[in-house]
């Protein structure tokens, strides 16, 4: 997970940043199953969950957006069930597609649509040597 985004159906909301606004995760279960499926991985394990400088980051510009619908506990929730119902990475595997291989961006597509209605936002980034790694799918 990157974030869950809100948006006004027409515009993706951010920066809604209220005055002293902070992130509050208190409870250790809900902090370890955040963890399993949005880990911040530029953190070591502990320091992430505890630090959770990732969560607070996204929470803070996405999720300050919709706090009059989603309180801080609500939006993480809603971002873990939303994970747990796309699945992505197990849709990719049940279609033929396995990380570190090569496809054309039309089977991810055609795949990511098999879970979702409209067509997965699919961002790549460059590597060395002309190959393009495929970066990021927003649903």
């Amino acid at each position: 997970i990157h974030g869950v985004w809100p948006d006004n159906k027409s515009v993706i909301l951010n920066n809604c940043k209220m005055k002293f606004l902070t992130l509050y995760l208190q409870d250790p279960k809900k902090k370890s199953e955040l963890d399993k499926r949005w880990p911040q991985l530029r953190y070591e394990k502990l320091y992430g969950i505890e630090k959770h400088d990732l969560w607070e980051k996204e929470f803070l510009k996405h999720g300050s957006c919709s706090i009059n619908r989603y309180k801080q506990e609500a939006y993480f929730d809603l971002a873990m069930k939303i994970k747990d119902r796309f699945d992505l990475l197990g849709t990719l595997r049940n279609q033929g597609i396995i990380p570190g291989s090569t496809y054309e961006l039309d089977d991810i597509e055609r795949a990511v649509k098999t879970v979702s209605i409209e067509v997965p936002s699919l961002k790549c980034i460059q590597k060395p040597l002309g190959n393009v790694e495929l970066n990021e799918i927003g649903i």
